[in-house]
């Protein structure tokens, strides 16, 4: 619980119940994101989806030089917590704010790698590797540690459905960062 209050500033893991006249946000309750991202094994997909960004030399060669990683590593943590919270379980105008502001931060991520090689956070395969990993890391994470067993179908459901978050249907994290 401390540490799910430490990322997303609340203690409580299940997303506000729905009234009818809500917005369900891009997914809506009955959604497979819904049913992978409402369990705490997030918190271990979202590390090791961390973990796996590293490894492309590009994506930390932004990281590195346009982040406080290092000196706030929780803060670093939590908001991308938030992120994924908001265009997860938030209304469709919590979702857009929120790409807005990574899009409007991700601007100004350019560089040259270690290597030479310039990169750039709006470059769309720096972005599909970390959908990717996020989107595996997430569901793997939930189908090992989660507190239930998932519903028949709901893997393929839950990347038929983040495969919708690049699509024009929905303003996206993909074309964001």
């Amino acid at each position: 619980r401390r540490i799910r209050t430490v990322l997303s500033g609340s203690g409580d893991p299940v997303p506000r119940p729905l009234s009818v006249s809500d917005d369900p946000g891009w997914f809506g309750p009955d959604s497979a994101t819904w049913e992978v991202h409402a369990d705490v094994s997030m918190l271990i997909g979202g590390l090791r989806a961390l973990l796996l960004q590293t490894l492309h030399p590009l994506a930390m060669a932004g990281v590195s030089d346009h982040s406080r990683y290092r000196e706030d590593p929780l803060g670093r943590l939590r908001r991308t917590a938030e992120f994924v919270g908001a265009t997860t379980f938030g209304s469709s105008a919590d979702a857009d704010a929120a790409v807005a502001r990574v899009r409007q931060v991700h601007e100004s991520v350019t560089g040259l790698a270690p290597d030479g090689r310039p990169y750039a956070a709006n470059d769309p395969h720096l972005l599909l590797w970390v959908h990717c990993t996020e989107i595996d890391s997430f569901l793997r994470a939930r189908q090992r540690y989660g507190a239930t067993p998932l519903r028949p179908g709901t893997p393929g459901r839950y990347v038929a459905e983040m495969a919708t978050v690049r699509s024009e249907e929905h303003t996206s994290e993909l074309q964001s960062q």
